[in-house]
């Protein structure tokens, strides 16, 4: 009776396991059918015909013209403050202060002075006094780990504002 069993059991299982009996085949064949689009043609190419700049007496293509550069200059308010005008001449004047780097402090006699590093890597001995930067910046105090410079910045409508900057030891 057991064997009766077993046997009902494993040809029951077997009839189950009749599974898909198409071909491989053909399976492949539809779903290659499936996948396969047309492939659409490209817009064609615009021909570009190149042209050499001819124009060296003109102006140049990327500066605004001197009557345009004149009409949006402001008129110089004579309410509010300007600074007196002076003659630019130190070595940290023609860099800005973003491309100047504080690289170390020395003392003599009490007396701290700022060792300022221009962009092609000289080294600049700044005091209290000295001018720095682009922007009428006036070393105002030198720390151990800092320079105090009061800048005086235009703001665009023919007025001057002043402004702290400190640049410090990095």
């Amino acid at each position: 009776m057991k064997t009766n069993r077993l046997l009902a059991l494993v040809s029951f299982v077997l009839m189950g396991c009749q599974a898909n009996q198409e071909s491989l085949d053909e399976f492949v064949a539809q779903v290659e059918r499936k996948a396969r689009q047309d492939v659409v043609d490209l817009a064609p190419v615009i021909d570009f015909r190149i042209a050499k700049y001819q124009g060296h007496e003109q102006r140049a293509p990327f500066v605004l013209p001197q009557a345009a550069l004149a009409l949006n200059q402001p008129l110089a308010s004579k309410e509010c403050w300007q600074p007196t005008p002076r003659a630019q001449g130190g070595q940290l004047e023609k860099y800005p202060l973003s491309k100047l780097r504080l690289k170390g402090m020395m003392s003599r006699s009490g007396k701290v002075s700022g060792l300022v590093q221009t962009p092609n890597g000289k080294v600049v001995k700044v005091n209290v006094g000295h001018y720095i930067g682009q922007h009428n910046g006036k070393v105002t105090e030198v720390t151990a780990n800092y320079l105090k410079i009061n800048e005086t910045l235009p703001d665009g409508l023919g007025c001057w504002n002043k402004r702290n900057v400190k640049l410090a030891l990095k």
